[in-house]
């Protein structure tokens, strides 16, 4: 498998790879620390994650301004190449909790895509530092490249696979989210553009088809450098139009992996960096090879774990016996999903948040893009929409499941000041379309007691359901948070 993948990155490559990781990292841990008292807390004491002894042993006020501390010191140490397989893994361990094993357990949701991405980067930093430095056989980093290039590779295929089936071939996509107010930059410039302009038909045609593309040529040794190519050119694109943190700046240096010595990419960044000279600090040879025996072993399981659950999400059923418990335990320690990310279900829906007094005198609290002190920039933070999605999508993917909603939401609702005897009103408001034109519909209104926990319902528009699937959507109701097993029938 490795000869066949050629697994081969310069040492000037691997530091570049490092250095801008550790830079893009920083940055997100920057942009994280106004919102670190919600992003990083539990509940019980005003933040997003569900309070549990666990917890709230980590993620509270006390622990966490440390925790941030620490996080930041090991990207500058990843930066600065100081120490670099230490603080590597500080931040691997940190991002896995963070971003992964709190996914089921906070509105945060993992911080979503840009999250999932800082996670995988995290962990492809340690094993090639790793590699690098404490294994003189090589065999790590060898492993490593394999492992992480076929995962790429497939996370693309999986992200347009999962476009094809909710929509984008029909146009029902891109256009969605960059009229969207929580995600595109130029929504008011392209709302005002026909739905179907060849502009938003070529767009969605290339989101989907880019994607497979891509990841199968990222699979052929001959082709990798393409497939990079074609990634790192799209999201580039996607960079300047959709908010989504630095999720793309990420996936584009993920393109730097099939970039193989001696390319004129890599001689280019070899005459520009200039690589210490390497002091190898051998570690037990039993450590190294465990090491590459569990890369090899998760590149040869990751198709299984991927036909699973499109098996669980297609065909609505769940593997038989304790496959099916088997197989969500592994997929959720190692964090593989099937990216929906950019789907109708996210981008078709907005929700304006007001806050009602006890007089009836409402005010409007969230505004999307402004950098409002007031808020410490809430509206600003990629964070704060995927949260929102999140809670709203609950509807969707856990349709029978109401208690869990009315807990998310709730949990949200505390982290916005309301006077006494106030409410916290979400609108929820359908981004929609026809033929000449897109409009924004009121449809349904959530309003919130935040401290009797309890919430009001009330349908603005009868012909629309705020549970139901968009008509291009191949969701449906999920078993629980963690699982692409259908509720209906759940074993």
């Amino acid at each position: 498998m490795a000869v066949f993948f050629h697994p081969t990155l310069s040492f000037e490559m691997q530091a570049v790879f490092r250095i801008a990781y550790g830079v893009l990292l920083f940055l997100t841990l920057a942009q994280a620390v106004p919102q670190a008292r919600r992003f990083f807390v539990s509940d019980r004491w005003g933040g997003y994650a569900k309070s549990d002894p666990r917890i709230d042993l980590i993620q509270n006020p006390y622990v966490m301004p440390l925790v941030m501390a620490l996080w930041l010191l090991a990207a500058l140490g990843l930066v600065l190449g100081r120490a670099p397989v230490l603080a590597a893994l500080v931040n691997l361990v940190l991002c896995r909790y963070y971003f992964v094993g709190m996914r089921w357990k906070g509105v945060l949701r993992g911080m979503g895509a840009p999250g999932f991405m800082s996670y995988w980067l995290a962990a492809c930093v340690f094993f090639l530092e790793y590699g690098l430095r404490l294994d003189p056989s090589g065999m790590v980093r060898t492993a490593a490249l394999v492992a992480f290039k076929v995962d790429f590779a497939f996370i693309m295929l999986c992200a347009g696979t999962y476009k094809v089936l909710a929509g984008y071939p029909q146009n029902d996509g891109m256009e969605l989210g960059m009229i969207n107010p929580w995600w595109g930059y130029w929504g008011g410039l392209y709302a005002r553009m026909r739905p179907g302009s060849w502009i938003f038909r070529i767009l969605n045609h290339l989101a989907y088809s880019t994607e497979i593309v891509a990841g199968l040529l990222m699979l052929v040794p001959a082709t990798q450098v393409l497939g990079a190519f074609l990634i790192f050119s799209s999201f580039a694109f996607i960079a300047t139009h959709i908010r989504l943190g630095f999720l793309c700046e990420m996936v584009m240096l993920c393109a730097l992996l099939y970039v193989p010595a001696g390319h004129p990419v890599d001689l280019a960044v070899a005459s520009a960096v200039h690589a210490t000279p390497l002091v190898i600090t051998p570690a037990p040879a039993w450590v190294s090879l465990g090491l590459a025996v569990f890369l090899y072993a998760y590149a040869v399981l990751l198709p299984f774990a991927k036909v699973g659950q499109y098996y669980n999400f297609l065909a609505r059923r769940p593997l038989p016996g304790r496959w099916q418990a088997l197989l969500e335990k592994y997929t959720n320690v190692f964090g593989i999903i099937i990216w929906r990310v950019f789907s109708v279900d996210v981008t078709n829906f907005f929700a304006d948040i007001i806050v009602r007094d006890a007089d009836g005198r409402e005010a409007i609290f969230a505004h999307p893009k402004r950098l409002e002190w007031s808020t410490r920039f809430r509206y600003w933070h990629v964070g704060e929409f995927i949260c929102l999605a999140s809670l709203f999508t609950t509807l969707k993917y856990y349709a029978g499941n109401r208690d869990l909603f009315v807990e998310r939401v709730v949990r949200y609702a505390r982290t916005i000041p309301c006077p006494p005897g106030g409410r916290i009103l979400f609108r929820y408001i359908s981004v929609r379309k026809d033929v000449a034109q897109f409009s924004y519909a009121r449809v349904a209104e959530f309003t919130v007691d935040p401290r009797a926990g309890t919430i009001e319902e009330k349908s603005l528009d009868p012909s629309f359901s705020v549970r139901a699937p968009s008509p291009v959507s191949p969701v449906h109701e999920g078993l629980k948070p963690g699982s692409y097993a259908p509720a209906e029938t759940a074993p």
